[in-house]
């Protein structure tokens, strides 16, 4: 493989050795024999060989990560519609494609309101035809700390990162099912939904929160026809900056903003993630365009394209946060009441999978094993 394209061992190696710590069978303690890993069947299979043709959905899509993701779907042969709730974003999004392509829809949508969303997807049917691909892209990096935030940053920060998703969910679950074609919903989350830490609190409570929605339907949908995607992406190249602008007049809050207790008030990091995302790191030469930080929104757009076209469960574009997702895993793991010596109808459990609660986790990373070696043009 050339230096311009991505051995995704490098990239996802991260994520699923976290899943195999904490699904791949009981963690042996004080000499104890691990039970054998289980025997769960197959992930679900790819929803979507091939988006040509196919609608996509893309909210928060006029501008960086969401506008990457809908030319890099463009450029692939599918239809997009771009939702955007600032319509000043549309005309700069518009010279990114030809003029007058019938293939391209923009629409002005606010996520936060709930009515607008069967309109929406309405409209989007009778200019392009029923969404298979829908990605929940839409976000604010409110910098709010959980501690300390105000009830109104809670209402906008949730209203837009978790609320906006479950929205989107509710409305397009139901019309994909109908539709019995292949269909997939990808949501953009954060490395803050897979480790704490970063200071902006109510962000993180918002994306850990999504990465769960996601989790939950591929186990709700893993028998249908839609396959689904938490995007996980770091740092890249967005007007994530500029949120506070489209916070509404009624969640204002009236006093300065909020700081986390001992904290420094920062301000927001000028590219896709909470500011402490945007820490100094030492120089590195860059080996290829995945690991350039900030990330380029068109690298992480054909990331969720691969994701899309493989139904993986996880994208997570910063491997460098790996020590971080095993330490908060094996936390977890460490914490667990011991059983010395464990019940033997514990342990018949666990050969039954009783406790494995649902087999997506494994299947996973039993699905990464097998594709991690995977070439994904121009990154």
């Amino acid at each position: 493989m050339d230096e311009q394209n991505v051995n995704r061992r490098q990239l996802l190696g991260g994520m699923a050795a976290g899943a195999a710590g904490l699904v791949g069978g009981l963690v042996p303690r004080s000499g104890e024999a691990a039970e054998p890993a289980a025997n769960v069947g197959p992930s679900q299979a790819p929803t979507i060989t091939d988006v040509k043709g196919k609608v996509a959905y893309v909210t928060g899509g006029a501008s960086g990560i969401g506008l990457g993701i809908a030319r890099v779907l463009h450029e692939a042969g599918a239809k997009v519609a771009i939702g955007d709730i600032d319509e000043r974003n549309f005309a700069e999004a518009r010279k990114q494609f030809a003029e007058g392509d019938e293939r391209v829809y923009f629409i002005k949508h606010d996520v936060m309101d709930r009515d607008a969303w069967a309109r929406v997807a309405d409209d989007i049917e009778k200019k392009l035809g029923p969404v298979a691909i829908l990605v929940n892209n839409a976000g604010v990096g409110l910098q709010a700390p959980a501690s300390t935030g105000t009830v109104k940053d809670w209402e906008w920060g949730l209203g837009v990162n978790l609320w906006g998703p479950i929205y989107g969910v509710n409305t397009f679950v139901p019309r994909m099912l109908a539709n019995k074609t292949g269909a997939q919903i990808v949501t953009t989350t954060s490395t803050s939904g897979i480790l704490p830490g970063s200071g902006a609190g109510i962000y993180t409570v918002a994306k850990i929160a999504a990465v769960g929605l996601m989790e939950e339907l591929r186990h709700e949908l893993r028998e249908t026809n839609i396959g689904t995607t938490a995007f996980v992406p770091g740092l890249t190249a967005t007007n994530i900056g500029r949120s506070e602008e489209h916070r509404p007049a009624s969640l204002k809050n009236d006093g300065p903003p909020a700081v986390a207790p001992g904290a420094r008030p920062r301000a927001a990091a000028a590219g896709g993630a909470p500011a402490a995302a945007a820490a100094p790191r030492p120089a590195a030469p860059v080996v290829s365009p995945a690991w350039t930080r900030p990330q380029d929104p068109l690298v992480v757009g054909r990331f969720v394209l691969d994701g899309i076209l493989n139904n993986d469960l996880f994208v997570v574009l910063q491997p460098e946060y790996r020590q971080g997702v095993e330490a908060r895993c094996n936390a977890l793991l460490e914490s667990m009441v011991e059983f010395t010596p464990m019940p033997e109808s514990v342990k018949q459990g666990v050969r039954e999978n009783r406790y494995l609660r649902t087999p997506v986790f494994v299947q996973e990373v039993a699905h990464r094993k097998a594709t991690r070696k995977r070439t994904i043009p121009n990154t």
